[in-house]
Order: structure tokens, then C-alpha cells, then sequence
């Protein structure tokens, strides 16, 4: 770094512990910055994997493709395959609909259960909006319902994913008990995120591991590569949140 740079982020540090602000810069540095720094470097190793795993006429499906970041990866890769995007956010799901228009967009949720449900639209930070509500009273939060869908009663009966990715929020669990059959015939590629957020639906490690190394036979990676991860030290990362997005391989 510039030393004059650092001198001035120093003094800035000086500034904010004399008017009282040192718990919140703690709090940004044992938090904010390593999560983010952590997710700048899955996103890069995301785009690696895709670019391995991938043929160009794979199929994979998205699920939670928010703006359609990793969504706009695949296709670079997978330009011929047949693609399923899911967001249940309406605004998001037409958006979506607009800029991909080789891909089947879906404005649904995936769980265990087909139906009609609750979801907390959370228009200040809509990246976490999801099925729980999840977030402080202070967000600008709105209650919607939206159509559930399971992935084994959705799917094509001659359709294979290559790949499914999913970052719901906390709710991944109920995505892949919802689609079982699918991914036991398939075998795909599952990326995936684990972290605090499935506190909120009641999963523990314990039953996300059973589920995908056990009961679908797929071994567990982190995005680093580390792995295939044993339950304890499934356990453990998910307790420390030293990793929260994963890849299981069959």
C-alpha cells in the first residue's frame, strides 16, 4: 500500500476511536471484511470450477438467480444447454426474463413441498430475502406470497443437470430433500451455500451432511478445494462460518 495512503487510513482510525467509533470498526474488521473477502475469492474460484465441469451444452439450473451473476457464467460456458433460473421476487424474475432469454426463468421458490407460501421481500437488501424473516426490524421489509415449487415434481422427466447451484438464503436443505429423485438420477455437480442463515430453518450440519454425502452419495468440498469434508469437520466449519459456500462432487 502508498505509505501515504496508509497514514491516512491510519489517521482515519485515530479519528473514529476518538468520537466513539472503535466497537463499530471492530465489528466491520472481525466480520464484514473477512466475509466479503471470502466471498470475492468463492466467486473466483466459482468461475473456475464452471469453467471445468461444464460442457458447451450442459445443463444446469440456478437457483436464487438474483441478478444473474453466476447465471451469465454459465451460459459463457454452456452456451447450447438447456437452463432454469429460479427467483420469486416478481421485479427479479422479469429482469431476469429480459436479459436471458435462452434461459427458462421461473418466478417460484424451491422447498420439500409444493404450494403457496409466505416470503419476506427485504427491499433494502433484496439478496436476503427468502422464506424466514431474517433481518432487523430497521430494514424496509414487505410480506408476499409466492408459488413453491419442488424440483422433482418441476423438472422434465428427460432432464439432467450438469449443475445446480443454490444460494437461498438458509433454505438449500428444503431445496435438495425437495428434489432427491432428480439429483440421484442425475448426479450433478451442487454448489451450494451453508452458513448462519440455515439457523433460521432449523438445519444443523449434522442433517445437511446426511442428506447430500450419505443419502445422495456426493462428497463435500469448500471452494478452496479442501475436502471431501468428514462431518466433523463439517460441524466445524459451519460452527467457525470459516466457509459457508460449497461444492459436492459425485
Amino acid at each position: 500500500m502508498d505509505p501515504r495512503m496508509e497514514k491516512q487510513l491510519a489517521r482515519a482510525r485515530r479519528v473514529a476511536v476518538d468520537i466513539g467509533l472503535g466497537p463499530a470498526l471492530k465489528l466491520v474488521r472481525d466480520n464484514v471484511v473477512p466475509t466479503a473477502r471470502r466471498n470475492r475469492s468463492d466467486d473466483r474460484h466459482l468461475a473456475l470450477l464452471l469453467s471445468f465441469v461444464l460442457r458447451e451444452d450442459s445443463n444446469c439450473i440456478d437457483v436464487g438467480a438474483h441478478k444473474g451473476d453466476v447465471l451469465r457464467t454459465i451460459l459463457r460456458h454452456a452456451p447450447g444447454g438447456r437452463h432454469v433460473a429460479y427467483e420469486p421476487l416478481p421485479h427479479m424474475a422479469a429482469a431476469l426474463t429480459t436479459d436471458f432469454p435462452a434461459v427458462e426463468v421461473r418466478q417460484a421458490a424451491l422447498a420439500d413441498q409444493p404450494g403457496v407460501l409466505p416470503f419476506t421481500y427485504v427491499r433494502s437488501r433484496p439478496a436476503y430475502s427468502g422464506l424466514r424473516d431474517r433481518v432487523p426490524d430497521s430494514e424496509d421489509v414487505e410480506r408476499i406470497e409466492v408459488a413453491v415449487e419442488t424440483l422433482d415434481d418441476a423438472m422434465p422427466a428427460d432432464y439432467r443437470p450438469t449443475l445446480i447451484k443454490v444460494d437461498v438464503e438458509g433454505a438449500e436443505y428444503g431445496v435438495f430433500k425437495g428434489g432427491q429423485k432428480l439429483i440421484g438420477s442425475s448426479r450433478p455437480h451442487l454448489v451450494f451455500e451453508f452458513g448462519a442463515g440455515a439457523r433460521d430453518y432449523g438445519t444443523t450440519a449434522d442433517e445437511m451432511y446426511t442428506l447430500v454425502d450419505n443419502d445422495l452419495g456426493l462428497r463435500i468440498f469448500d471452494l478452496d478445494g479442501d475436502g471431501p469434508y468428514t462431518l466433523p469437520m463439517f460441524r466445524t466449519t459451519f460452527a467457525s462460518g470459516a466457509h459457508f459456500n460449497f461444492v459436492a462432487h459425485p
